[in-house]
């Protein structure tokens, strides 16, 4: 024992500890799984066979119904009452029913224009039709840019209504109960839902509400969606592929066999009786869309599907964007089905085989049980037989029958056939959020009534062809911000299973489990959708392109790593680059989350026929965030001015302003604190209190510059009141005008105790009284 030294004793010692907890985990693991684990796991390997079994007959049935019909069902028009509604010399447009569209919002800033303009354009008599923009926006600029979007429609003698609430109570249904509750609502038969990205045709409600005038027992009407984005990326491939069976299939089915189907929640028609009837919105969960329609069915009124009517609409091409979404349309139904499941029992208005349909098809296999059985069956306890071999499944049962179900589930998008394999993993992914949603939903947990507004990029507007328009604001997420725990556990786990089988089994899941277990891994690191950065890749490329920008492409999207650059050198970048050139490089589309200063910017805007006019309120809104010092805004060759953000004359860090050509609205606040230089040279002013409030707001202003133009006759009395106020010119010139004002209501109204300059240059003013100045003041006066 002298020769040995006490470092090879304790890893001995350690050596038998190791061995002997070993020992006595490998025991207990014995002992345990004979009596409970392997009879568990069995029970749970025939549940989830017994559910695969009623997903498959669900399918199967579906199929059927769907063959029987597109070959013998009678088409729409023919199983209903169906004539267009024709202009009439001598009624005019009388014979037309009054119709609601309803557009509801959330700082839709990227698409309100595409509702709105579309809505805006239907073929209906503009007397015979209201159009009611419900905005919720919390965002200041984004309720402005709509409300003027609706003012530009109506100077076109559009009947469209600008609606907002002083709260979000209910969120989306609790908007559309309040916009029901208007006077002028009374005289409209019907209402027309669009989200805010949906683009109808011209023809929508020539095609869809004659179904409604001529059969009283219709109280909606569903159009199909059709998506503009979806080869944006492989993620709106694969909703385009989940989304296009439901409305092939699902929702034609419904329609054909009991007139029973869940609204969608946008491009719908309703007869605004049958909602008063079923109780009107409630905000009870988050399918208020799928809880009316439940409601007014239980009361037997029934409902038309029309395939052949598309509305043009957009996918989430983000992921975080599209889990959101999916919590809600999972949550929601599991959550609505635990509170309406006994109504259902007890209706006495709707046949039995309805009930059935409506509980057990509707509800529990497609709402419940789909989501239940791919996740716990494919991702949890198939894995675990693996590691438990006395569990057996049968092949029909781990093959067959999901081979059938895929099968069945491509016929809505024949076109992605190929892509089958993919789609398969990645519905094996969200089958996890959607399992949990439901859950949630089912024990109404604590985010059963969470409502997030799927985030949308604009990508609808490359339907029309303009992609040279079309600017992506990408952003960078950190690594921290962008990991998904949850898929990178369950990537964890699928990967040792599948080592496990690889050198213990025989069944070879292995390639299935290593297959799936990179799905989550990419889903983990949000490596799916748009905006997907490659970390090695774009620095490589940097180094051999030598080069300031570098966009790397992935999923057809780009992605500026000038973002990894130190902050303070992008602040000195942004002050120096030229406007043009800062949009072409999308310098200011980065992380705009830091706190440093920008110190000086110069916006001259230039209006094309493909320019985004809400990208200057984009590029102001910026600044202000990072404290903008010294702003130059230059509109002049732009009919875009309205677009100036209400933030700006809000902000604290505002030294200098300059503003050409730009419209100021009616201010309800101002606050400028630290503003000492302003120069403002024939701007739009809403009245002549305008530039009074905001010179009034200027608490330490030094030096103003005022330069008008004689055609805007909104500020015909000039008055300058400033405690601060050390320099001040004034410019009236009439001659470079086409319109001469020859009244003598012209006049200019000074009181600047301060003041040790004045320069006056005005040949239309009548009256000038200068009541307060500093006694040794220089004075230049041309008048």
């Amino acid at each position: 024992m002298d020769g040995v030294t006490p470092k090879f004793v304790l890893p001995e010692t350690f050596d038998g500890v190791k061995m002997e907890i070993t020992g006595q985990l490998g025991m207990i693991w014995e002992l345990v799984k004979a009596p409970v684990i392997v009879p568990l796991l069995q029970l749970a390997v025939y549940i989830c066979l017994l559910m695969s079994l009623m997903l498959l007959c669900e399918r199967v049935y579906m199929g059927i119904v769907i063959v029987l019909v597109k070959l013998f069902w009678k088409k729409p028009h023919k199983r209903y009452k169906f004539e267009p509604i024709q202009d009439d010399e001598e009624l005019g447009s009388s014979n037309f029913p009054v119709v609601l569209v309803q557009i509801p919002m959330f700082n839709e800033r990227e698409v309100y224009k595409l509702s709105i303009g579309s809505a805006s354009g239907l073929s209906w008599p503009s007397d015979r039709l209201v159009i009611q923009v419900l905005d919720d926006s919390t965002d200041p600029t984004v309720k402005q840019m709509v409300e003027m979007e609706c003012q530009r429609w109506a100077s076109k003698g559009i009947n469209i209504r600008y609606q907002i609430r002083e709260n979000r109570v209910g969120y989306k249904a609790g908007a559309l109960k309040e916009g029901l509750k208007r006077s002028y609502v009374k005289h409209c038969e019907y209402v027309v839902i669009f989200d805010a990205d949906f683009q109808p045709e011209p023809d929508f409600l020539r095609r869809s509400i004659p179904f409604l005038v001529h059969n009283p027992n219709i109280a909606l009407v569903q159009a199909r969606w059709r998506f503009v984005n979806s080869d944006e990326c492989l993620l709106t491939r694969m909703q385009e592929m989940s989304l296009d069976y439901h409305f092939t299939v699902e929702q034609e089915v419904g329609s054909s066999t009991h007139a029973f189907f869940g609204f969608n929640g946008t491009a719908g028609i309703w007869r605004i009786a049958a909602i008063n009837e079923a109780g009107g919105w409630k905000d009870r969960t988050t399918v208020e869309d799928m809880d009316l329609a439940v409601r007014a069915s239980l009361r037997g009124w029934k409902f038309l599907y029309l395939g052949d009517l598309q509305v043009k609409s957009e996918l989430p091409s983000t992921f975080r964007a599209f889990r959101f979404q999916q919590h809600r349309w999972s949550c929601g139904p599991a959550n609505l089905f635990r509170k309406m499941v006994m109504e259902i029992i007890r209706n006495k208005k709707v046949r039995f085989w309805k009930k059935v349909y409506v509980i057990y098809s509707f509800f529990f296999v497609r709402k419940v049980i789909a989501h239940w059985v791919t996740f716990c069956f494919y991702c949890v306890v198939l894995p675990l037989t693996i590691l438990v071999p006395e569990v057996k499944v049968p092949i029909w049962g781990s093959v067959y029958i999901p081979s059938i179900i895929t099968v069945l589930n491509s016929v809505g998008t024949p076109r992605s056939i190929h892509l089958l394999f993919y789609w398969i993993l990645f519905e094996n992914v969200m089958s996890l959020h959607r399992t949990k949603a439901t859950l949630i939903g089912l024990f109404e947990a604590g985010r059963a009534n969470e409502w997030v507004v799927t985030a949308k990029l604009g990508s609808a507007q490359s339907a029309k062809g303009n992609t040279k328009g079309l600017k992506k604001f990408p952003r960078i997420f950190k690594l921290p911000d962008r990991l998904n725990t949850l898929e990178l556990g369950f990537a964890a786990f699928l990967f040792v299973c599948g080592c496990y089988d690889y050198v213990h089994g025989k069944n070879n899941y292995f390639i299935y489990l290593f297959l799936q277990t990179m799905s989550f891994f990419i889903s983990g690191l949000g490596w799916i959708g748009t905006y997907v950065p490659n970390y090695v890749t774009s620095l490589v490329l940097m180094i051999l392109n030598s080069r300031f920008r570098v966009s790397y492409s992935i999923e057809e999207q780009f992605v500026d790593w000038i973002s990894f650059l130190p902050d303070p050198l992008l602040c000195q970048i942004l002050s120096d680059l030229p406007t043009k050139n800062a949009v072409t490089t999308s310098v200011l589309f980065l992380d705009f989350s830091k706190e440093s200063c920008l110190h000086k910017l110069k916006l001259a805007f230039t209006r094309h026929d493909d320019d985004d006019p809400s990208l200057l309120a984009w590029w102001i809104e910026t600044a202000v965030l990072r404290k903008i010092q010294h702003l130059e805004i230059d509109c002049r060759m732009s009919f875009t001015c309205e677009m100036i953000p209400l933030s700006l004359y809000l902000c604290e860090t505002l030294v200098s302003l300059r503003l050409y050509f730009v419209a100021l609205p009616s201010f309800e606040s101002l606050s400028l604190p630290n503003l000492k230089v302003m120069h403002m040279e024939e701007n739009l002013y809403a009245d002549d209190e305008v530039l009074l409030k905001l010179i009034s707001s200027c608490t330490v202003l030094e030096s103003l510059t005022v330069v008008r133009n004689v055609d805007d006759e909104t500020v015909k009395v000039l008055r300058v009141r400033s405690k601060t106020l050390n320099s001040l010119k004034l410019v009236l010139d009439s001659s470079k005008s086409w319109y001469n004002d020859d009244s003598d209501d012209w006049e200019v109204l000074i009181d600047a105790p301060r003041l040790n300059y004045l320069s006056l240059e005005d040949d239309q003013s009548a009256s000038f009284v200068i009541s307060n100045v500093a006694s040794s003041a220089k004075v230049e006066i041309d008048v």
